[in-house]
């Protein structure tokens, strides 16, 4: 039996509308960071602006857009005023339930493309239309793939072979229904990763128990089986300067042990999008176990799948807000323990070493492309036996805001 683990893409339909435009923000203590939102009216937006704390080490920043209007499918730019000390830069829209949606351009204050719709050099072939929302972002140097309809992420950097640099930067959104581009609107939260570079970092980590397993939040601190298979997940990261922070045991209700895929477009209403709307928690990432996920996937069983790559990070009670385990499959702990760290990748904002689809990577020069190379954390079967991930795959989660630095280079 082949189990398949990862991130799915989905398809969307439905709609929504309208909204506002534009805000200026600066710190006294800190270089400001301007957010610039530009419609014809010209008329202000409302954002919120936190700081973060400030100090020697990396530290967030994070902004707030209540209502970005994406008229006919496409948002208008929205710029941001990066400071010199930048390492990474989040950012999540919500929209409608069923609009699909992507951070679809991305551009840089030296002429640098890292997110398009029709990147330079690249062939979109039908291939890569059935399989991403949209394509030309999905191939972009910068990968921004949509998870599911209503919310759309994206890491930049999330490869070493691209940089967020200090200067002005702009994005824009897209939105999709089932057959072609309409008008939407969006909630953004965007996340500035700010410090040196980090050699180490924590990850909490909140475990939501549905009975599965027979594990709950009383019995699994104590569990010989749970504790064996954080204690693999643990190893993977352990190796790239990240511990496992602090736990939270929870239980939610048992209907929950057997969840659909939250793919089908037609559907109104998804169980693991129910599920992960339980995720409350705005630190680390919330970790659900089921039994079952959906009844296939590309021939194979489904093993997890994560709220997005990245997912929405720090945000808590969204339709993606975490990652869903399956240990009815593969009841082996040491198996279980490489789902949890899979998935967490993706959420963290790693893509497969090799998708199922064309030659499609992880666009990480030290990861090997090809099906041979199971020994990769990232690449798309479980695998009891060992396995870890590459200095370019911690070089990116290093970079997620999820991760707390610990200390930096």
């Amino acid at each position: 039996m082949k189990i398949s683990i990862g991130l799915l893409l989905g398809m969307a339909l439905a709609a929504m509308t309208t909204a506002t435009a534009c805000v200026d923000t600066e710190e006294a203590t800190t270089p400001p960071v301007r957010v610039i939102i530009e419609d014809d009216a010209g008329a202000p937006m409302d954002a919120t602006v936190d700081m973060g704390d400030v100090g020697p080490g990396p530290r967030l920043q994070h902004i707030r857009i209540d209502s970005l209007e994406v008229p006919a499918g496409r948002s208008e730019w929205v710029e941001l005023d990066l400071p010199r000390d930048v390492l990474s830069l989040t950012v999540i829209a919500q929209g409608a339930p069923r609009v699909a949606y992507a951070i679809e351009r991305l551009e840089g204050p030296e002429g640098q493309v890292l997110v398009a719709e029709h990147p330079a050099g690249v062939v979109i072939d039908n291939t890569v239309r059935q399989y991403a929302r949209f394509p030309g972002p999905f191939m972009s140097p910068n990968r921004s793939a949509t998870a599911s309809a209503g919310l759309a992420g994206l890491l930049a950097p999330n490869n070493p072979n691209v940089a967020i640099t200090p200067g002005l930067w702009r994005f824009g959104v897209g939105s999709m229904g089932n057959i072609a581009r309409l008008t939407s609107e969006v909630s953004v939260d965007i996340w500035i990763k700010r410090g040196p570079p980090p050699t180490r970092g924590r990850l909490d980590l909140h475990f939501h128990f549905t009975g599965a397993h027979g594990w709950t939040a009383a019995n699994t601190p104590m569990d010989e089986e749970f504790n064996q298979a954080i204690e693999r997940m643990r190893s993977f990261y352990n190796e790239i300067g990240i511990d496992l922070g602090a736990f939270t045991y929870n239980d939610v209700p048992s209907r929950f042990r057997e969840v659909d895929e939250g793919l089908d477009p037609l559907e109104q209403e998804s169980s693991l999008e129910d599920l992960f709307a339980l995720g409350q928690y705005d630190t680390g990432v919330n970790m659900f176990f089921v039994e079952t996920i959906g009844d296939f996937s590309f021939g194979g069983t489904i093993g997890g799948i994560a709220g997005g790559t990245p997912g929405p990070s720090l945000l808590p009670g969204t339709k993606r807000s975490g990652v869903v385990v399956a240990t009815g499959l593969d009841p082996n702990p040491e198996s279980i323990g490489h789902i949890m760290g899979h998935e967490t990748g993706h959420f963290l904002g790693l893509y497969h070493t090799q998708e199922f689809v064309r030659e499609i990577t992880d666009q990480i020069d030290d990861t090997e492309s090809g099906f041979d190379n199971a020994d990769n954390l990232m690449f798309p079967t479980v695998t009891p036996e060992e396995a870890g991930l590459s200095d370019g795959q911690a070089w990116v989660l290093h970079r997620s805001p999820v991760i707390i630095s610990e200390d930096a280079e």
